[in-house]
């Protein structure tokens, strides 16, 4: 397939759908595509227009897909590793201004960056590589050959394990695809964490929540603090350096608390009671026991895989704040997070506002949270605004 057509077929849209690209959004969804002009092979460019015969922009093509089309430029600029290192060097600039001190971060984060599919999360001299876009792992040779160029970069990974892909008919593939991938040691400015970035959960460590635990320190200076869906440790360790006398820490995942305890160690730090459980069943069990926690924090993984998830998500996420505030202390501090793509800014509101309700406690929000700046979110999509946060008073 050539990567420089001359002039790409032609993506025509129905009548008065493309007011959403007008306004900036980069998704052209299947049932809004009137006729497609020329043989498009999956994954080529193709350029758009509106019914009026108006160009809006090229994209790479998926006929499978339910976002047939995504946008990559005004024009048919050839998407060969020349567009890959132009995207990748100003994705730098901005995680080199963020984290000046740092080269662990997320490099790449889709459409907000301008390369659409593509999560690209940096740690240290490792590159973990997520696509979900049929045109871009066409091209990720590109890819990876440009990541390859950026100063301290040793090895590339691809962790293509991911539902997303499964919608745009792409396999899953896991392994390291340039250099050598080892265990790396990271730092978020305050503590380390050994990454591994074959073998951890998502892209090898969850970087969203970096901002959000150095913000939670100031509250976990003291008292007992409990740490829900811990993971690797990052709350849970941040509040024992902080100054916490006790902290707890569950998970349902054996590995993960392995990983959290060497953490632990890595820091210097002890003290820390490490559990693997389901938290549900130890809410209900500390409720019963009337145990209190000056600190909570709940962040669950995504509960709704896809929009007919979201009202089943929305009763789970609902039932799980209700039984943290049952053990949060009055005066505490708690703090929610959902990253359900589908589960939006209002939804996340209602079920702060539900789970009050019935815990028959009353709080206010002292700030709402995001990811972490490295995680940009694009003006005109909201799908690039997962992860949504807030910090509690109760």
């Amino acid at each position: 397939m050539s990567t420089n057509p001359i002039e790409p077929p032609v993506v025509t849209l129905r009548p008065r759908e493309e007011r959403r690209l007008r306004n900036g959004h980069l998704w052209v969804f299947s049932n809004e595509i009137a006729r497609l002009d020329g043989d498009a092979e999956p994954g080529a460019l193709v350029a758009v227009r509106a019914a009026s015969g108006t160009h809006l922009g090229v994209g790479i093509f998926n006929p499978s897909s339910l976002i047939a089309v995504r946008l990559t430029s005004r024009s048919a600029t050839p998407l060969g590793i020349e567009w890959f290192r132009e995207r990748l060097a100003s994705a730098l600039r901005l995680r080199q201004m963020l984290f000046p001190d740092s080269d662990t971060y997320r490099l790449v984060h889709s459409e907000s960056d301008g390369i659409p599919g593509v999560i690209v999360d940096r740690f240290d001299g490792v590159a973990s590589v997520q696509i979900a876009a049929l045109g871009m792992d066409q091209r990720r040779e590109f890819l990876f050959d440009a990541l390859m160029e950026i100063d301290g970069i040793v090895g590339v990974v691809e962790r293509n394990d991911h539902a997303l892909r499964g919608l745009e008919g792409l396999p899953e593939r896991i392994g390291c695809v340039r250099g050598v991938a080892d265990i790396q040691t990271i730092e978020d400015g305050v503590l380390r964490y050994q990454v591994d970035p074959l073998g951890g959960q998502k892209t090898g460590f969850f970087l969203d929540q970096r901002e959000n635990r150095v913000a939670m320190r100031r509250f976990m200076r003291q008292g007992r603090v409990l740490d829900l869906f811990c993971n690797e440790g990052g709350f849970a360790l941040h509040a024992r350096h902080a100054g916490a006398s006790e902290v707890i820490a569950i998970d349902s995942s054996a590995t993960a608390i392995r990983a959290a305890e060497a953490n632990e160690k890595l820091n210097g730090l002890d003290g820390i009671e490490w559990r693997v459980g389901d938290v549900f069943d130890e809410l209900r069990e500390r409720a019963a026991r009337s145990e209190s926690f000056d600190v909570v924090i709940v962040d669950p993984p995504p509960f709704a895989r896809s929009k007919k998830h979201v009202a089943a998500a929305r009763k789970r996420y609902v039932e799980l704040f209700t039984r943290a505030l049952e053990v949060t202390a009055h005066g505490g501090i708690v703090f929610f997070a959902t990253c359900s793509h589908h589960v939006g800014r209002e939804t996340f509101l209602e079920i702060l506002r539900e789970s009050f309700i019935r815990s028959h406690r009353t709080g206010a929000i002292l700030e709402e949270r995001g990811a972490s700046a490295d995680h940009p979110v694009h003006p005109a999509m909201v799908e690039s605004s997962y992860l949504h946060g807030a910090i509690l008073r109760v």
